[in-house]
């Protein structure tokens, strides 16, 4: 495990490689695509990265405003809503999910933070400040969905290992990239320390490595409730998986609905 300084953007060097890992990823798709139909405009995502959910809300017809703090992410999602033809439904905004309710083109029928995304606020000091600040910027009907790990103990010891290897991709040139990675998991922080390294081997053999690392703070059921009540959420709903299966000890996921005012 690295202790090398963090970098302020750990995305700015890899962009490439997180497209080709979660590009094709889906498998959240269609569950913000049936909220978004029921909730309605405008859509509010919180850590957009390069659009994967993004750019495809739009498509479907939603008007959405993304929020992430990496300028190449979001000019990676610029880039692509434009090929899309979407960049007029797209508003981006340079920023922490803290600053929710500084972003333009609210208030906002639904507010989504997937796959993660509140993890890489690593205070309950930040994590509880970007919850009230995306209440405020959603409308009196407006409706919150976060997607996060749940934080069994079998999920952290999983996560818990030294350098291991990720994931492998050709590119079109024939250069191999592998992800390798390291975490460390901190309980009494409730904190994971990640490290990854991206080896670029062109076909002569010429080899390139990227690094960049991160902290993530997970969060645990019952505290989640606690914050959403704090940040002024009036109720919630918890899911175990995108097809909002009940919550249980198994639950890989921990996904929750939350409404501004009961319904």
């Amino acid at each position: 495990m690295t202790h090398q300084p963090l970098p302020r953007d750990p995305y700015a060097a890899i962009v490439d490689f997180y497209d080709l890992e979660h590009a094709g990823y889906e498998e959240d798709l269609d569950l913000y695509l049936n909220l978004a139909l029921v909730t309605g405009d405008p859509v509010l995502e919180l850590g957009c990265g390069s659009g994967r959910l993004l750019v495809p809300l739009a498509e479907a017809g939603h008007r959405v405003t993304g929020i992430d703090r990496s300028v190449p992410m979001l000019d990676r999602t610029r880039h692509y809503a434009s090929e899309a033809g979407v960049a007029d439904l797209v508003t981006l905004h340079e920023g922490s999910m803290t600053e929710a309710d500084q972003a333009a083109g609210g208030p906002f029928g639904i507010a989504i933070v997937a796959l993660n995304g509140l993890m890489h606020l690593t205070t309950v000091t930040e994590q509880r400040a970007a919850l009230t600040s995306i209440r405020h910027a959603l409308d009196p009907r407006g409706q919150l969905v976060l997607d996060l790990l749940n934080p069994t103990p079998d999920a952290l010891r999983a996560l818990d290992q030294s350098v291991i290897h990720e994931g492998a991709w050709t590119l079109d040139d024939g250069t191999r990239v592998d992800k390798l990675a390291a975490r460390r998991v901190l309980p009494a922080l409730q904190r994971i320390e990640t490290d990854l390294w991206y080896d670029r081997t062109a076909p002569d053999g010429t080899l390139r490595r990227v690094a960049t690392g991160y902290p993530m703070r997970y969060v645990h059921r019952s505290e989640l409730e606690l914050m959403l009540e704090v940040a002024g959420f009036a109720e919630w709903q918890v899911y175990g998986s995108y097809e909002l299966d009940p919550f249980d000890d198994a639950s890989e996921r921990l996904i929750v609905t939350a409404e501004v005012t009961s319904g």
